[in-house]
């Protein structure tokens, strides 16, 4: 029986993979749901709500609330300095890196006015958590907006087959950038430069490690963006809007 789902999860896999090649987004959203939804009903609905909050924190390694303080101020105030809406066209196409819990799509799509956000994550158990175990309705809410697109994609493998340009791109793929590398590459934000039109924007979480944040920030400098650097507050954490002129 493990066999079969294993097997089954990994035909709709590479169905998401065929129909993001394709640019047919709805399939894509409606495999990766149903993913999420399966998920849900086989594992996270069987969690209690410690549980719930020690796996979001392994997964996504924290979204802006403090140990023993989930404050959903907070935590919104962090994602929109991630998100970046203000940088956000209306009309315009977002591409986002990381769904985590949806904290990025509530403030790109309630403060800006977008047509499209495709929004990539590897991880069935926290789009599982976000759609229908969300801490945040608001959070929730947003993800299940129309113009709203969830791929349960590799964002390294994905990259790659998107052929379509974006205005703006957000790029939150995880708290520490040591211990998911590949997503901090130079070859790698190379590629999400390709992805944007002209005067397109980025936003990109850099971390609290200084290494880390220094060795983002001369990458986009190497790639001719120009960068504004926003801390959020009372830590050491950065996060830097760049403009590709």
């Amino acid at each position: 029986m493990n066999d079969f789902k294993s097997n089954l999860n990994k035909t709709m896999f590479n169905e998401i993979y065929a129909y993001l090649k394709k640019w047919d987004l709805n399939k894509v959203d409606l495999l990766s749901r149903k993913i999420a939804e399966k998920t849900y009903l086989d594992k996270i609905s069987r969690l209690s709500e410690g549980e719930i909050y020690s796996l979001i924190d392994g997964i996504t390694g924290g979204l802006g609330y403090r140990k023993g303080d989930f404050n959903v101020m907070r935590m919104g105030y962090c994602g929109s300095l991630i998100a970046w809406p203000e940088a956000i066209p209306e009309g315009g196409k977002v591409l986002e890196i990381g769904t985590g819990l949806g904290r990025t799509c509530y403030a790109a799509v309630e403060w800006a006015k977008p047509s499209l956000f495709l929004t990539l994550d590897n991880s069935p158990e926290i789009l599982a958590i976000a759609l229908y175990r969300n801490p945040v309705k608001a959070f929730s809410e947003a993800l299940k907006r129309s113009i709203v697109k969830i791929a349960l994609v590799d964002a390294v493998k994905a990259v790659n087959i998107i052929s379509e340009k974006f205005d703006h791109i957000i790029h939150d793929g995880g708290p520490n950038p040591g211990k998911n590398p590949r997503l901090y590459s130079k070859e790698f934000i190379e590629k999400l430069l390709q992805l944007l039109k002209p005067g397109g924007t980025l936003s990109i979480f850099a971390g609290r490690n200084k290494k880390w944040q220094n060795k983002i920030y001369f990458v986009l400098k190497s790639l001719g963006f120009t960068i504004e650097t926003v801390s959020f507050p009372e830590t050491p954490t950065l996060v830097f809007h760049a403009l590709m002129k």
